[in-house]
């Protein structure tokens, strides 16, 4: 199993949700974790300003990706509920981790 490390920071989205949306990024990464089999361990920084979020990984110890991912607040609120929405940050965070690799 992976080892997924994040550590987030909030300006304006209250508590409650804050910590249902660092369960839906650690859940969604260590889904890819298995399924990819690329990475033993990820280090995430999630930062929230304004309702504009970005994530940053280290995997495995490289970082070739200098460009944070963007995820919209709605597609977090979204992927609590739809496995739709969840397949979708899943896909871009999936595609954002292959550049962070440089694959």
């Amino acid at each position: 199993m992976s080892e997924v490390n994040l550590t987030a920071a909030f300006s304006t989205v209250p508590a409650g949700e804050q910590e249902a949306f660092k369960r839906v990024i650690v859940e969604t990464v260590e889904q890819l974790a298995r399924e990819e089999a690329s990475f033993k361990r990820a280090k995430l920084v999630f930062t929230e300003s304004d309702e504009r979020c970005a994530l940053t990984a280290e995997l495995d110890g490289v970082k070739r990706e200098g460009v944070p991912l963007q995820i919209e607040i709605d597609q977090l609120e979204d992927a609590q509920s739809s496995a739709g929405a969840r397949a979708q940050l899943k896909e871009a965070i999936r595609l954002y981790f292959r550049r962070v690799q440089g694959t």
